[in-house]
């Protein structure tokens, strides 16, 4: 599967590129609306498998379609990963922690808020958390990169503006985090993500970078 591959673009691809920039998150926005009206305690580290399960059942239709579509799932997940991918993701990850840190320095000074994201807990609250952890990395990867700029470009033949559209929605879905994080997210960690993404042309290259990011976020910084 290459990125700028032809895929055959039907009604469903529109469905399925709602899906994967901002449906998903709706999705996950009704469960959490219903868990609370039910009395669910969501400060608990476990509310976090109600993001992964808005995920995994938004995914589930994604596939279908990506089935519809005469690709399925090489179609979102492809490239494979070597160690030559591993070394770009991990020198391209490294430069997104790197330049977190001045630029979260110059949000601090510009007045803006800090943000609120990861879950941090101990014990059993570790499993949903590292579920949680994989889930977002793999699914996320799936929807911005793996479906949603390979179907952006078959449908405009506009690499640049499908990266744009991918990194935007993406970075758009964490400013529930605060403004600084959508802010690098926007800037930074997604372009570097795409990045990745174009010269590897690997889903599974984007992946390990995300997963990697989502551990150091949530068990070691």
């Amino acid at each position: 599967m290459e990125i700028s591959k032809k895929i055959h673009i039907s009604k469903m691809t529109y469905m399925g590129l709602f899906i994967s920039l901002i449906g998903f998150w709706l999705l996950a926005g009704a469960f959490y609306s219903t868990a609370a009206i039910l009395g669910a305690d969501l400060e608990s580290p476990w509310s976090a498998l109600i993001y992964t399960t808005a995920q995994a059942v938004s995914f589930a239709v994604l596939l279908k379609i990506a089935v519809a579509e005469g690709g399925g799932f090489a179609s979102i997940y492809f490239g494979g990963l070597t160690p030559r991918k591993i070394g770009t993701a991990t020198a391209l990850l490294a430069a997104a922690i790197v330049l977190y840190y001045p630029l979260d320095l110059l949000f601090s000074q510009a007045g803006l808020p800090p943000d609120n994201f990861g879950y941090r807990s101990g014990g059993l609250g570790l499993v949903p958390v590292a579920l949680w952890a994989v889930g977002a990395a793999f699914f996320e990867e799936a929807f911005y990169r793996g479906y949603a700029i390979t179907r952006l470009i078959s449908l405009t033949n506009s690499p640049l503006l499908s990266y744009a559209v991918s990194i935007f929605f993406f970075s758009a879905i964490h400013l529930i985090f605060g403004v600084r994080l959508f802010l690098y997210i926007l800037t930074v960690w997604a372009p570097l993500v795409t990045v990745t993404f174009v010269i590897t042309r690997s889903t599974w290259a984007t992946f390990y970078f995300h997963l990697v990011n989502n551990l150091l976020v949530n068990f070691v910084t």
